[in-house]
């Protein structure tokens, strides 16, 4: 079979990974990091490649660079394995290859992905000082990318800056999907970006997920059950109490769509009522009918929403977890909602997957000058956009921005910024959450291009995920009290966000978490013959009275009593109770200890209560 073609997008950054055979080390002194070190110098100033960032450790080598071509990239790496290699060998009285096949290289969106992979390979060898680079050190070394450039306005600025993201801490799903990235020879970038290259090479370029998969699968609707069940503990320790929304909303003539989303998601209606398609606005009503609902409070929901996507006839139902804060102007009730959204995704076991994205878009009056400027700035063009993009630049023109159209990428290095727009203490405000989540531990990107798509101010936060087809959106919120204020037709704060239950409930299928408890039934009552069916349930009731927090459930199946029996034990109960209506005896099994008992049915209880104690 002949070898994949490598992956390579000319003019942008690309990261490539060398590692020993066999898991040899490629370095043993000092001497052997700096001949290394010579060689690269020589390489890089022979084939013009730009390196951005480099990392020499005894197991791998990491480097950070740009070449002009394919062929280029090649011969470079030929060069140092041909120079660095034998004298390796003749030094140590080795012979043979000391790379581990092909060297790894991935393509990176320098846009969104350039100063975090950059901060990876810097961070990879913390313990080696002298054998990393940092920011733009060693400056006879390291070249100064555009995105770097445009980092800060002069150098100190932008090692400060690069230096406060240096110390957030390491986002574990990132780190993962740059080696997942680099195994595959997969671009390191957004997933536009990685559609659009699709597109444009005819070929798949996301990483494919390993292994098979799962033969059963188990039940959707136990398992929808136990997730908000546990969503809805975590929520309970925050002190947030749970509200019912109607399935359907009161119809305003004065409201075309929800006035909490910027999407053109118009929801299914009559003359009467539409079915709810945001859960916001519902609390946002509840809170304005309620007067006696406290000046603060904290409300949860769950439920369906119905919208009809892209003017689609095909009414599109999605079901999610909204959590609501009212009355709360500062940074900390944003911090503790993120510092939930955290231990909720670590007790699934899913923050190794999950990375969250934060955004300032600032306050609602900055954040309107900044679409001005936009529609001032892309207006002389407006003939050359498409239907749909002058569709947004009346609309959402910061979306342009992101656009993969060739001349609005070219016209975005020129827009507008939205941090221009941002007043001193927005930034404050921000840096003020920034070193919050740092001092959490929680590692967060600040993405920039993430604009709001719903009525944000301050704070907008997505966790995203890319192990899940299904979507990579786990969860979306932010600040939104220009919107409260105007529904509830008084000053309000209102901060938010919403679980996507479908990505998330996909998602732990894809990493293959258990996500059920083994144990569904605490005691399983099995009636030997059908005659023993009242002392069975009598014996049941007694059980529940006096062990009210043990779940009990009796077979009262045709099957027979070996048949239910292992019955029981697949569905996890730890006693099983054989009930026989001749001998008066009970059969009690603890599946857990292994021991099996011959009772009556009044001592019965009194083995129970010890066997759970114990």
């Amino acid at each position: 079979m002949s070898r994949t073609r490598r992956l390579f997008i000319q003019g942008i950054p690309h990261l490539v990974a060398l590692r020993g055979h066999n898991y040899s080390p490629l370095f043993q002194a000092p001497e052997d990091y700096h001949q290394f070190l010579n060689d690269l110098d020589v390489a890089l100033a022979q084939f013009e490649v730009s390196l951005y960032a480099y990392s020499l450790a005894s197991e791998h080598i990491l480097l950070l660079l740009e070449s002009s071509s394919k062929e280029r990239l090649g011969r470079f790496m030929q060069s140092l394995g041909r120079h660095y290699v034998p004298w390796y060998n003749q030094r140590y009285g080795r012979r043979g290859t000391l790379w581990d096949n092909r060297f790894l290289a991935s393509p990176v969106e320098p846009d969104s992905h350039f100063l975090l992979v950059k901060k990876f390979v810097e961070r990879s060898n913390q313990e080696k000082d002298g054998y990393h680079s940092f920011a733009d050190t060693p400056t006879e070394r390291i070249t100064a990318h555009a995105v770097w450039l445009a980092s800060g306005a002069t150098a100190d600025c932008r090692k400060r800056n690069y230096q406060q993201l240096y110390q957030q801490p390491v986002n574990v799903a990132l780190t993962n999907r740059i080696r997942f990235a680099l195994e595959q020879n997969c671009p390191i970038a957004t997933l536009r970006f990685t559609e659009t290259m699709e597109q444009q090479l005819g070929r798949p370029l996301r990483p494919r997920q390993c292994g098979r998969p799962r033969k059963h699968e188990r039940s959707k609707v136990e398992e929808w059950a136990w997730l908000e069940k546990q969503a809805g503990r975590i929520l309970q320790r925050y002190s947030y109490n749970e509200v019912r929304l109607p399935l359907l909303d009161e119809w305003e003539k004065t409201l075309d769509d929800p006035p909490f989303s910027h999407e053109n998601n118009p929801v299914a209606l009559n003359n009467q009522a539409l079915l709810a398609g945001d859960g916001t606005r519902g609390c946002l009503r509840l809170l304005a009918q309620n007067a006696g609902l406290p000046a603060n409070c904290k409300l949860w929901y769950q439920g369906t929403l119905f919208r009809r996507p892209n003017q689609s006839a095909r009414l599109q139902l999605s079901s999610q977890l909204g959590v609501e804060a009212f009355g709360y102007s500062g940074v900390a009730i944003e911090l503790e909602q993120l510092i939930l959204q955290y231990r909720f995704f670590q007790f699934l076991k899913l923050d190794d997957y999950a990375e969250l994205r934060i955004n300032n878009p600032g306050s609602p009056e900055e954040y309107h000058q900044f679409r001005r400027a936009l529609l001032n700035y892309y207006h002389p063009i407006r003939h050359l956009l498409t239907a749909a993009q002058s569709e947004l630049l009346d609309t959402q023109p910061e979306l342009l921005l992101t656009d993969q159209d060739s001349l609005l990428q070219r016209l975005a290095t020129t827009a507008p910024s939205l941090t221009h727009f941002l007043s001193a203490s927005s930034k404050a405000r921000f840096e003020h959450l920034g070193n919050g989540l740092n001092c959490m531990g929680i590692p967060w990107i600040h993405d920039t291009n993430m604009y709001p798509t719903n009525d944000y101010c301050h704070l907008v936060a997505e966790w995203h995920s890319d192990r899940s087809a299904y979507t990579g959106l786990l969860c979306r919120g932010g600040r939104y009290d220009g919107c409260a204020s105007r529904v509830t037709g008084q000053p309000t704060f209102a901060c938010g966000f919403a679980f996507m239950l479908e990505p998330i409930m996909h998602l732990l299928h894809e990493v293959r978490r258990p996500t059920l408890p083994a144990r569904k039934v605490d005691v399983i009552l099995i009636p030997t013959q059908s005659h023993a069916h009242s002392l069975t349930l009598h014996i049941a009731d007694q059980i529940r009275q006096g062990y009210p927090d043990l779940s009990i459930a009796s077979d009262f199946s045709a099957l027979k009593t070996a048949t239910r029996q292992k019955n029981a034990c697949r569905q996890g109960a730890r006693f099983i109770v054989t009930v026989d209506d001749e001998l008066q005896h009970v059969v009690l099994d603890d599946l857990e200890k292994q021991r099996q008992q011959q009772l009556s049915p009044q001592a019965l209880l009194m083995a129970l209560g010890s066997a759970t104690i114990l």
